[in-house]
């Protein structure tokens, strides 16, 4: 009897280890694909599902080392300062590429291997100690932008791992770094994996968010991504190239001075062109709709026309203005700082049906044109990090809501997606671009989707004319009919008709 149930209880044995197997796979997946698209984990790893995924999520070594050579090269950096040295892979794979390398490694036996290893390389210098403590005193030396690599982690299980006081000093690194009299240095922090908040093999390792806020408490102007497991925190590109024009209100004389790119042909161009007027019948429209004390929303906020005339209009209200190409937030903060605007809080995310990153193509001949890139464009040029507006809200505790503009070339689906909960709980008016060239090219879409679905949610709905008057629209074919050849702007409300 008991032989028999002991061949009885063997494939019982085997069906649960593969149910086992089968469940771990599955919440290793889970655990990957939010890492993937939002860049957080869920809560309560287990020590095993936290290793797991450190190595599953682990990237080949070259990756890492082309991109060091990549932003050096980028940025015309000839300074590496590594944190981290380990066994001196980085170092070797970049002693060709930067005419002067640094390298600190807390471990002693580590430090004295590399030191001996790269003696005859006087561009080399190994240095020895905890790197929160030793980059104070090598910056005091440094004059020029230099490309950081902040390796300096504590790998748990590792028996050549060192530890200092705590698991990671990257806020400390970064705090250095960032308040540093040199303004464009380069940083790219090593296993982004890794930055997952607290779990049971990691004490003091903050999430990428939690990163990503204290960055821009210190520096608002830098751009912070991550791609191929790899934290980049960089100037935004070509900010040098700054032209200045000036826009006005199509009423009371009211002008601003705004700031855009020498190669801007989106924003910048028209507004020069038609002296000093942008949109000025979407303006006049706003004038009429928007009360002083409005809370507005500015998605797709470019380089700030809407969210100046919107802080104008509504001087005790508030505006958030979403824009988050990193080279038109840099020009609309500067916008903002320059036209002592109090009222208008930026905001460097996309708003779309997902947070976390997504490819992005910033469009060097206009801003206004950059989009979210997708399978049907694969014209990526960055990333950027986007936010459900439904999240969003929620997170910043807003109670009021009176006006949401959107235009966010093509994505416009993705945004109303992610809003759903916002405008049932807020009913704000809206003003949005239907352009079906930019639905069905960037992102393979009938505009008729987006129709639909604007239609769900207000019972009025207007075509603004460039002659400002407006023209209620009922059907889809209508709509098409009114904004030949190209695109409209809508306004969309359940209040009074106007």
């Amino acid at each position: 009897m008991r032989a028999t149930n002991a061949v009885g209880l063997a494939p019982r044995r085997r069906e649960i280890i593969f149910l086992e197997r089968s469940m771990h796979m599955s919440r290793m997946n889970q655990i990957r694909q939010m890492w993937q698209t939002e860049m957080r984990v869920p809560s309560g790893l287990t020590a095993q599902e936290a290793w797991d995924f450190w190595i599953l999520e682990s990237p080949p070594y070259d990756v890492k080392t082309a991109a060091v050579k990549e932003y050096g090269s980028k940025h015309q950096i000839r300074t590496l300062v590594e944190t981290g040295t380990f066994h001196g892979y980085m170092v070797a794979a970049q002693k060709q590429h930067f005419d002067q390398i640094y390298s600190i490694e807390l471990d002693e036996a580590l430090f004295l291997a590399a030191k001996n290893n790269f003696a005859g390389e006087s561009h080399i210098s190994i240095l020895h100690g905890d790197s929160s403590k030793v980059l104070p005193s090598l910056l005091a030396s440094i004059n020029e932008p230099c490309l950081f690599w902040l390796d300096g982690h504590y790998i748990p299980l590792s028996i050549e791992s060192a530890k200092g006081d705590l698991d990671t000093p990257i806020l400390e690194e970064l705090a250095t770094i960032l308040s540093h009299h040199v303004t464009d240095h380069v940083i790219l922090i090593d296993d982004a994996r890794c930055f997952i908040g607290p779990n049971p093999l990691l004490k003091d390792y903050p999430t990428i968010e939690e990163l990503k806020q204290y960055v821009a408490t210190l520096r608002p102007d830098l751009h912070f991504e991550v791609k191929n497991d790899i934290i980049r925190i960089h100037p935004p590109r070509t900010v040098s190239a700054t032209k200045t024009v000036q826009f006005r209100l199509p009423f009371d004389q009211k002008s601003f001075l705004i700031h855009g790119s020498h190669s801007d042909q989106s924003v910048l161009y028209y507004v020069e062109m038609a002296d000093g007027l942008y949109e000025d019948y979407v303006i006049n429209l706003l004038r009429k709709v928007v009360q002083p004390d409005y809370v507005c929303l500015d998605i797709g906020a470019n380089l700030g026309t809407i969210s100046l005339a919107l802080s104008y209009l509504a001087p005790s209200g508030k505006v958030y203005a979403f824009e988050p190409s990193s080279i038109n937030y840099h020009f609309l903060t500067k916008t903002l700082e320059d036209n002592q605007i109090q009222n208008v809080e930026p905001v460097p995310l996309g708003v779309f049906d997902r947070n976390g990153t997504v490819e992005f193509c910033e469009v060097d001949r206009g801003g206004g044109w950059s989009f979210v890139a997708s399978e049907a464009t694969s014209a990526a040029t960055d990333t950027i990090t986007c936010t459900r507006l439904d999240d969003w809200v929620a997170k910043n505790h807003l109670s009021r809501i009176d006006l949401i503009k959107i235009d966010v070339e093509g994505s416009e689906v993705q945004a109303l997606t992610g809003a759903v909960q916002t405008f049932k709980n807020f009913n704000p008016d809206l003003v949005i671009e239907f352009n079906p060239d930019n639905l069905r090219g960037y992102f393979g879409k009938d505009p008729n989707e987006l129709f639909l679905r604007i239609f769900s949610l207000y019972n009025h709905v207007y075509l603004i004319k460039r002659d400002e008057s407006l023209v209620e629209i009922s059907t889809y074919h209508e709509l098409l009919e009114l904004i030949k050849p190209f695109h409209g702007d809508l306004f969309c409300t359940n209040k009074t008709i106007l």
